[in-house]
């Protein structure tokens, strides 16, 4: 329980220079100055995780397309492991509950995130179309998790990806950017302790519109699903091996 409690006081310090600003000045600010005081905040608690960051191919990290991101899913923090990384603003598909979390509700709204209501269809519906909206117009980079939850079972396959959730990136022909990342459930797992947390984060080749002509959603949810499903294996491994010499060094 230490390892959470002692993330506290920079949580609200971060919470009441940054995000606090960034929501509640939400109506005269751009999405591009919250994305950055969200990101600040971030950044300032991050070093307290004691994470050792592996990033395969961080080309694309640098690149300004408005890519349409997927991601697999194990921690609740996983979209903030996103923020650390880009820098160019990102938005999120995210269940109505985070909305009410603190802290990281308003860290998320600030950043013009769209929340769904899994039991209400219109309300999905509605959101999903803002989002279409923004992919069309090309204004900022959407990140989702097509797992739909948190898949808890580590080392196993990813669960099976939602067609619905590539829908409004092929609708708009945005190309999709599939992220694998690996280990960071760690720094805040209350029975985990270790000096570091490595953390993997891989990026396949980027999914062109071209690619994925003529296909159904189904078809490349299972298409960029056994991909990164294949992509995680060595990464799996390859945590064994970081782990075991993490270890060694207690």
């Amino acid at each position: 329980m230490w390892k959470i409690i002692r993330l506290f006081p920079r949580l609200f310090i971060a919470y009441g220079f940054f995000i606090f600003p960034a929501i509640a000045f939400k109506r005269w600010t751009t999405p591009e100055y919250r994305y950055r005081m969200v990101r600040r905040a971030v950044n300032l608690v991050f070093p307290l995780l004691r994470i050792d960051l592996y990033i395969a191919h961080p080309e694309y990290l640098k690149t300004k397309e408005p890519y349409f991101i997927v991601s697999n899913h194990h921690a609740m923090l996983d979209p903030y492991l996103t923020i650390h990384l880009f820098e160019q603003p990102l938005r999120f598909v995210s269940k109505k509950d985070v909305r009410y979390f603190p802290i990281f509700g308003d860290a998320t709204a600030a950043i013009d995130s769209i929340f769904i209501e899994r039991k209400d269809i219109r309300s999905q519906v509605r959101a999903f179309l803002k989002m279409k909206e923004s992919l069309a117009k090309k204004e900022t980079r959407w990140v989702m998790y097509p797992e739909g939850t948190r898949n808890k079972q580590l080392s196993q396959p990813m669960l099976p990806f939602k067609p619905g959730s590539f829908k409004y990136a092929m609708d708009t022909q945005t190309t999709i950017l599939p992220m694998v990342a690996y280990g960071f459930h760690r720094p805040i797992d209350t029975h985990i302790h270790m000096k570091r947390y490595p953390v993997q984060v891989d990026f396949l080749p980027p999914i062109t519109p071209d690619m994925y002509k003529g296909k159904t959603t189904q078809e490349v949810a299972d298409m960029i699903q056994a991909q990164m499903q294949l992509r995680s294996l060595p990464m799996i491994e390859k945590d064994k091996v970081l782990t075991a010499a993490i270890s060694k060094k207690r």
